[in-house]
């Protein structure tokens, strides 16, 4: 019975290392759109904001923490990003938990601090928008379109460079 279980544990190893493999880290495009849940996150002036009230062509939603590394390591390229795509009608969020921060001027210090001085951010009470979208670990992204439909995800750190910008533009439809 041992060797049954050690068998099945390095093909559950092979198979795993394999799929990661195969799937490398960046945008994945849901082949069908999905509604995002109808909840609200806390701004930095302390406002509940439903996420489904959107102008926005498309909104990014970086769900990050403040003991991530790779979250911390995007901060710059990120306002980056913030800034090129104001002018194109998009969002860009950061995503905490409100368990995170006594305040709000200690988050907003803490981005200023690494290199995202003016990137909206939103606190998410209670984790409700994390676990209703079966987010377990950060950095992690949802982009969500006008319709309030989430249309790509990106798992895991990655590099906002202009390739990747323009594989998130073309999503507006």
């Amino acid at each position: 019975m041992k060797n049954f279980y050690k068998i099945l544990f390095i093909i559950m190893f092979i198979t795993t290392n394999a799929y990661s493999y195969s799937h490398p880290k960046g945008l994945y495009v849901l082949e069908y759109p999905v509604n995002m849940p109808n909840v609200s996150l806390i701004s930095e002036k302390n406002i509940e904001t439903p996420i489904l009230n959107t102008t926005s062509d498309l909104t990014v939603f970086v769900f990050w923490s403040q003991n991530c590394r790779p979250c911390i390591k995007e901060m710059k390229d990120l306002e980056k990003l913030y800034k090129t795509a104001q002018n194109d009608n998009i969002a860009i969020n950061l995503v905490s938990s409100s368990k995170e921060w006594n305040n709000n001027s200690e988050e907003r210090a803490f981005l200023e601090k690494y290199g995202a001085p003016t990137i909206p951010f939103y606190n998410d009470t209670d984790n409700t928008l994390s676990l209703k979208l079966g987010i377990g670990s950060t950095p992690y992204t949802v982009i969500m379109n006008k319709s309030g439909k989430k249309v790509a995800t990106i798992q895991g750190s990655v590099s906002w460079n202009k390739k990747l910008y323009k594989q998130i533009k073309s999503l507006i439809k």
